[in-house]
C-alpha cells in the first residue's frame, strides 16, 4: 500500500511546480482581462472623440433643404439617430424618441439620419407621418455621414451634452428608460449648481 505523503521529499518539487504554474496562469488571465478592459476603454474614448469632432464638423442638410451645424444648435442635448425605413428595430425606437423630445422640448435637438438608398424622401415622409416625428431628417443615401461615424448597423444613436458624448447605442433604445432619463436629469442638475 502506497502512503500519500505530500510533504514527502519526492512530491514536494512537483507540488511547488504545480502551484507556481497555477499562479502564473491565474496572473496572466487577470492581466489579460485588465488589458482588454483598458483597451476597450481607450477605444471607446477614441471613438467618442471622433463622434464629437464629426458633430462639430458636419453640416446636416435636412429633407426640407435647411442646413444645420453644431454652432447653430442652441439645445444643450443633441441626439443623432441613424435609421432606415426597412430597419424594424429603428422604427421601434421612434415612439420613445418622440416622447423624449416632448419631455425636454427646447433643451433637446434630435437629428434623424436616414440611410435609405431607394427613394429616401418618400420613405422618410411615410415614417414621419406614421410615427409623428417632430424633428429634422437628413438623407444619407450615399452613407457620407454614417461612414464618418463608422456605422456598421442600424439603429445607431449618439447622445451629446454640450458637444460631448454622454451615451452611444448600437442597438434598439428605449429613450424613456430610467437610464436615459437619469442621464438627462443628472446633466440638468449639474448645470443648475
Amino acid at each position: 500500500m502506497v502512503k500519500l505523503d505530500f510533504m514527502n521529499k519526492k512530491f514536494f518539487p512537483i507540488i511547488i511546480l504545480i502551484l507556481a504554474f497555477t499562479g502564473f496562469i491565474s496572473t496572466q488571465i487577470i492581466w489579460d482581462l485588465f488589458q482588454v478592459s483598458a483597451d476597450q476603454s481607450s477605444e471607446d474614448s477614441n471613438k467618442n472623440l471622433l463622434y464629437e469632432a464629426n458633430l462639430k464638423n458636419t453640416t446636416f442638410k435636412t429633407i426640407d433643404s435647411k442646413t444645420m451645424t453644431f454652432l447653430e444648435i442652441k439645445s444643450p442635448f443633441i441626439v443623432l439617430n441613424f435609421w432606415a425605413s426597412w430597419c424594424l428595430p429603428c422604427l421601434k425606437e421612434f415612439p420613445s424618441l418622440v416622447q423624449l423630445h416632448k419631455k425636454y422640448g427646447d433643451q433637446l435637438s434630435i437629428i434623424g439620419i436616414n440611410g435609405d438608398e431607394d427613394k429616401p424622401e418618400n420613405a422618410i415622409k411615410k415614417i414621419e407621418e406614421k410615427y409623428n416625428l417632430d424633428f429634422p431628417q437628413v438623407i444619407d443615401a450615399k452613407s457620407e455621414i454614417s461612414d464618418k461615424f463608422l456605422l456598421t448597423a442600424y439603429p445607431f444613436t449618439v447622445i451629446y451634452f454640450k458637444g460631448k458624448v454622454i451615451h452611444v447605442s448600437f442597438k434598439t433604445m428605449d429613450f424613456m428608460s430610467q437610464e436615459i432619463i437619469k442621464l438627462f436629469e443628472d446633466r440638468i442638475k449639474e448645470e443648475k449648481k
